[in-house]
């Protein structure tokens, strides 16, 4: 009887992204196949518009019969685009789609043609048909209005960009969980920031004086070399080659074009290359002990609790410390404080928003820092310590005071990075008032609760497994990250509402007064409807358990 044939590359791509698209659409016994594709659709939906508003852009009379607007937009929206998914890993702190070597290591495929199936996926995901929408719909603007001399070398160029940008973003994945996978981990972030801070520090700001020349005399008043030497430095670099390479073929340059496809194609090569050498240097340590704390001899951190409770709310400080992916968490407002700075991003919010630009950037910052603490880890409360929580069944404890410990030191080290990443604003770029700083942190009040009360809810009715080593994380279903999505922009509607209703003249103590007044009430939801999460917890309790110690 002969061996069956090994398959094809094509249906080796079938079917991985068709598991991954079951895993996150989290198919199984009794789920609504029909709503879990709806909330699917509705997480791309975004891209349509998008693509849209930048399609008719493109086709705008001043847009479309300029020498230079087309090029620039382009050029910048293809740096823009890459620069996103090369980011994307460490913004989100993904270090889930690493596993796919380890998962699928007795089947039928080379590890290398598992990394190009994998990339290959990864570009039909919800969150690349946004990424790429704007960019798509730019490119489709400007065909629809210049004539190519070769449109099907234009459609391979948008190919081999779309894996150019998913190659390097593997890179960014790979390079992430190795750090992440070292046992110094915190020691390497924490190094890495501070020589990035270093840097940052030696590069002259870009200039934006050309903002107030804008506002006082509108568009025409742009010096429009800026915009030339712009697009033509945007061009110059890989992710720039298939906007240039688009304005070519306009030209009736193909061979040019050619040419710039070629560069993609090396780039987007040398890009797997390195993703791959990451990747298995990965999983040759993939044996070895994971990170972990160092001994502290005859110092025991249980020694001095003096309740049972204190003694879960130790053990959760402690697993909260020691995860690496918290680690990486804790770094991201940092960078993105330095990269604002060095961009002059704060000028152009200024610009749009007037004395209201620092209380928005300072408080959009701790939003965003507690939001990724708080939201990542009590959205799936009972998994990301591992095996933590078959070992809180088997103790002679309740499991109401687990959730409250769990609650307590997410929501205190959601608390905690707000106001390290306002003091770090505070002092890096001089300034911010004391109103801007009540109204950061009065909103960084106000979404905690509901996001301690979503996640307790979502981790009990999606409860997925998460291996602390790293060795494997299961993909949190679509359904529950759209549900954490919803609940953190209620959470951060009263910032919103109470900064628009400041205006352009500046947040007030008003204004904060009425943040935190809401906050107050969004605390008395949360206690509302904690003992019913409570119940639900005893009722389910096997349930989670099966799902959170599956192999």
């Amino acid at each position: 009887m002969s061996r069956p044939a090994v398959p094809g590359f094509l249906r080796h791509l079938v079917l991985l992204w068709g598991l991954r698209f079951n895993i996150g659409l989290n198919q199984g016994p009794g789920k609504s196949r029909l709503l879990a594709v709806g909330v699917f659709l509705a997480s791309s939906a975004p891209g349509f518009f998008l693509g849209l508003f930048f399609f008719t852009l493109m086709r705008l009379a001043p847009v479309a019969q300029s020498d230079v607007w087309p090029y620039f937009i382009l050029n910048l929206l293809c740096f823009v685009t890459f620069s996103v998914w090369v980011t994307w890993p460490l913004l989100s702190a993904g270090v889930d789609d690493h596993s796919e070597l380890s998962r699928y290591a007795a089947f039928p495929i080379s590890p290398f043609r598992l990394l190009i199936a994998s990339t290959v996926a990864s570009l039909f995901e919800p969150r690349a048909l946004v990424f790429y929408a704007p960019l798509t719909g730019a490119a489709l603007g400007y065909a629809s209005v210049n004539w190519l001399a070769a449109p099907w070398l234009a459609v391979i160029m948008y190919g081999l960009f779309a894996l150019l940008c998913a190659a390097w973003s593997r890179v960014a994945l790979y390079a992430v969980i190795n750090v992440l996978r070292e046992k110094r981990s915190a020691e390497i972030m924490g190094g890495g920031l501070l020589a990035f801070l270093v840097a940052a520090s030696f590069i002259p700001p870009i200039d934006t004086s050309w903002l107030t020349a804008v506002g006082e005399a509108g568009v025409g008043a742009l010096d429009m070399s800026l915009i030339i030497n712009a697009a033509v430095a945007l061009g110059r670099v890989p992710p720039g080659f298939f906007g240039d390479g688009l304005g070519q073929l306009a030209w009736g340059r193909p061979k040019v074009a050619l040419l710039e496809a070629t560069g993609l194609f090396f780039f987007a090569a040398v890009g797997m290359a390195v993703a791959y050498a990451l990747l298995m240097r990965f999983h040759r340590q993939s044996g070895r002990a994971g990170p972990s704390g160092r001994d502290s001899g005859d110092s025991n951190p249980f020694a001095r609790t003096k309740t049972r409770y204190s003694t879960l709310v130790t053990r959760e400080a402690l697993d909260l410390w020691r995860n690496p992916r918290a680690r990486l968490l804790a770094s991201v407002p940092f960078i993105l404080a330095i990269l604002l700075k060095l961009l002059s991003g704060r000028d152009l919010f200024v610009y749009l928003l007037g004395a209201s630009a620092d209380a928005w950037l300072m408080g959009g910052l701790c939003i965003y820092g507690a939001v990724v603490i708080a939201s990542t880890f009590s959205q799936n409360t009972f998994a990301y310590d591992g095996q933590g929580f078959a070992v809180f069944l088997a103790a002679p404890l309740d499991l109401a005071d687990v959730l409250r410990a769990k609650n307590r030191v997410q929501g205190a080290a959601a608390v905690l990075m707000a106001v390290l990443v306002a003091l770090f604003y505070r002092v890096y770029f001089g300034f911010g008032t004391a109103v801007d700083v009540a109204c950061a942190l009065a909103a960084v009040a106000a979404v905690l609760p509901v996001l301690l009360a979503a996640g307790n809810f979502l981790s009990l009715y999606f409860p997925v497994k998460f291996h602390a080593s790293l060795k494997r994380r299961d993909k949190v279903p679509l359904t529950a990250s759209m549900l954490g999505i919803l609940a953190a922009s209620a959470g951060c509607a009263p910032f919103g509402w109470a900064l628009k209703l400041a205006g352009k003249g500046g947040p007030t103590w008003q204004t904060a007064a009425m943040v935190a007044l809401c906050a107050g009430l969004n605390v008395a939801l949360y206690r509302g409807v904690l003992p019913l999460a409570l119940r639900v917890l005893e009722q389910r309790r096997e349930v989670v358990l099966h799902a959170v110690t599956r192999e």
